[in-house]
């Protein structure tokens, strides 16, 4: 039914929802999205950090699902934690399940063509937002692993919000999507109200912010532990060396041989 269609009294009151949920969505950048922002560079841990993420962007656009994906170094998409209520369906992070979906190459190894045809792998390699509909009839994108997925599954995959990780430097580091946003009232899937992109996005820059912040501090410790190891494996050769040639050790070689001679 479109705006045409309805009353007066209709009208007002559709225009009052939205206020409403705008109002919610302003809300939840001051209130949500900034302090959890601020919280994530405080996460103790890689996978509490994207589970954070994930889990939180669920909850602000009422997404049934979700998958978060990181950028490895050859350059393909990871699934990192992959979440879905209906399905009951928790892989990585706190739940422990491994994930042994295969990662989404960025480009056609054979050709190097950017891969385009994946909506995940178009938002990394343009970093725009795309908001889908609904994925069975969305024009442009290859969703047969999707709906293959559905028909094993029973699940029906609709609305997709899928936005780009990127850093300081504007280079993606992973992707965020949303699956099937669903009515709080009715609980009827819907599509990704365009009002909250905004939202998500500057969620995904503090996320993209804080993982940031994570791995140099990872790689830092990292080069610690290496340089304690370089450190203790010299001080050993030191030892080692002091030993060998003082005269002590010296006589005792001296002695052995003697032994052996007479043997």
């Amino acid at each position: 039914m479109t705006g045409a269609d309805l009353s007066p009294a209709e009208q007002v009151e559709r225009l009052q929802r939205r206020i409403v949920e705008l109002e919610r969505h302003f809300n939840a950048l001051v209130h949500v999205v900034i302090p959890m922002g601020v919280g994530l560079l405080h996460s103790n841990g890689k996978e509490q950090l994207l589970e954070a993420i994930l889990l939180e962007a669920k909850d602000l656009c009422h997404a049934d699902g979700g998958t978060l994906y990181l950028r490895n170094d050859d350059d393909q998409l990871e699934f990192a934690i992959v979440r879905n209520r209906s399905l009951g369906l928790a892989l990585g992070g706190s739940s422990g399940a491994p994930i042994d979906f295969a990662p989404l190459p960025l480009h056609d190894p054979a050709t190097g063509a950017p891969n385009q045809r994946n909506v995940a792998t178009h938002a990394a390699l343009t970093g725009l937002t795309v908001n889908i509909a609904d994925a069975y009839a969305a024009e442009g994108f290859e969703f047969s692993g999707t709906i293959a997925f559905d028909r094993r599954s029973g699940y029906r995959s609709t609305s997709f919000l899928t936005v780009p990780l990127r850093n300081n430097e504007s280079r993606v580091i992973g992707v965020l999507q949303l699956i099937n946003a669903t009515d709080p009232e009715s609980g009827r899937v819907v599509p990704f109200d365009a009002a909250v992109e905004p939202i998500v996005e500057s969620l995904s820059t503090l996320a993209a912010a804080a993982l940031e912040v994570y791995i140099r501090e990872e790689k830092l410790r990292r080069q610690i532990r290496e340089l304690h190891v370089r450190i203790d494996q010299d001080k050993r050769e030191r030892q080692v060396a002091e030993i060998t040639e003082s005269d002590y050790f010296q006589d005792l070689q001296r002695r052995a041989r003697d032994l052996r001679r007479r043997e």
